[in-house]
């Protein structure tokens, strides 16, 4: 008994046994683990969630720019093509300013001529005598042949110190050769038929005989200081004119007269 007593005293002491873990503390473990977990699950939503909306900014900002690169690119050139509208309307402003410009220094300068022009005309009224009615003067007178017509354009001018009009008649006197012989016979205003016949080289008109049966048909004339008359004469058939002189009748009485010669016909 006793060796075996001494035999169990002398045996080495074994590791001990863990000490049994309480229900509370298995509790708290398991709480913790689910609160780091919840942890991560919300960081990482909520780092999915920022990445999402900067995501989606990102593609707001990049829209945005566009549409405002586009307007302003659109701005840009409504800006280019009003500032070319407003060049274009400046160069048409400037040509109808200097055009203005010239047509006023024209008309100025064709009023100074015609003051001049009516000065000189009241100087030389002034050395002509004026007669009762006032004198008359032909300032121009151009003949020309056309075929069987003539064409005339005179300028008449009356310096009457009163207010009644003139009133005579033109006369166009033509000297000239008839079969070989030289006469002088009274034009008239040429007629339809005359006028006619002046575009057929052809054509003739017989107006000697009606000349010979009745008075020349005259002019008339009315005015008060100026005018200007034009029209047509015929011309006989068979008669080459030479000179025509225009005679200016008050009544019977030759107030003035010009001749002018003609060119021979071709």
């Amino acid at each position: 008994m006793g060796k075996e007593d001494d035999a169990v005293e002398q045996m080495p002491p074994g590791p001990s046994p863990a000490p049994a873990r309480s229900p509370g503390a298995l509790s708290r473990g398991r709480w913790y683990i689910g609160l780091a977990v919840a942890l991560l699950l919300g960081l990482a939503l909520g780092y999915g969630g920022s990445r999402y909306m900067l995501d989606s900014g990102q593609r707001q900002y990049e829209d945005l720019k566009k549409q405002l690169d586009v307007t302003a690119a659109q701005h840009l050139y409504d800006l280019n093509a009003a500032m070319m509208r407003a060049d274009a309307f400046e160069g048409r402003l400037a040509v109808e300013e200097s055009t203005r410009k010239s047509l006023e220094a024209t008309l100025q300068a064709t009023q100074q001529d015609l003051g001049r022009a009516r000065d000189q005309l009241a100087f030389f009224n002034q050395l002509l005598p004026p007669g009762p009615n006032g004198s008359i003067s032909i300032r121009a007178l151009d003949i020309q042949r056309q075929g069987s017509i003539l064409s005339y354009k005179t300028l008449l001018m009356r310096n009457a110190p009163g207010e009644t009009a003139f009133n005579g008649l033109m006369e166009f006197v033509a000297n000239g050769t008839e079969k070989g012989k030289a006469v002088k016979i009274t034009l008239e205003p040429a007629q339809a038929a005359d006028m006619r016949a002046s575009t057929n080289a052809a054509a003739q008109v017989d107006a000697a005989s009606a000349g010979s049966k009745a008075e020349p048909q005259k002019l008339e004339l009315s005015f008060d200081q100026f005018q200007r008359s034009e029209g047509l004469l015929s011309i006989p058939a068979g008669f080459v004119p030479k000179t025509v002189t225009l005679n200016i009748l008050e009544g019977k009485t030759v107030r003035v007269s010009r001749t002018v010669s003609l060119p021979s016909a071709p």
